[in-house]
């Protein structure tokens, strides 16, 4: 799974993925439809500290998978990341939820071909990658 994050992107854990008969953790987010497979990393401290320090400059150098994966036709790369509501609706997300805080920050990216996509949430340390295939 790691293969498909930007090496850019330094994870400490895994925190968790989606499992059949539970709750997504997506739908706390408002206007998303789920997506068939979610996993949440837990960001290292030093890429936490990058993306606060320098936001969109540290992201835009994160723009490769790693590795390949067995997927037909993916390359691998995503789209330039987005910042804010912006980034929320390159990935199909309407809003956040009530209770996030007003000026926490988030990212997001997609792949070139929009089946695969990355949620950064720097002020929970939290990597979010999602696949719509």
């Amino acid at each position: 799974m790691r293969r498909a994050l930007p090496a850019r992107l330094e994870v400490a854990s895994l925190l968790e993925g989606e499992a059949s008969g539970w709750p997504s953790p997506l739908m706390a987010l408002p206007g998303v439809q789920g997506a068939p497979g979610l996993v949440r990393f837990g960001l290292a401290p030093a890429t936490c500290a990058a993306i606060a320090a320098h936001g969109l400059g540290f992201l835009e150098q994160a723009r490769q998978a790693r590795g390949r994966l067995p997927i037909p036709h993916w390359c691998g790369a995503y789209r330039p990341w987005r910042e804010g509501a912006q980034a929320l609706r390159e990935i199909g997300i309407r809003g956040l939820p009530g209770d996030w805080p007003v000026h926490a920050p988030v990212y997001a990216s997609a792949s070139v071909d929009r089946s695969r996509w990355l949620l950064v949430l720097p002020t929970r340390s939290q990597l979010w990658y999602g696949w719509m295939e």
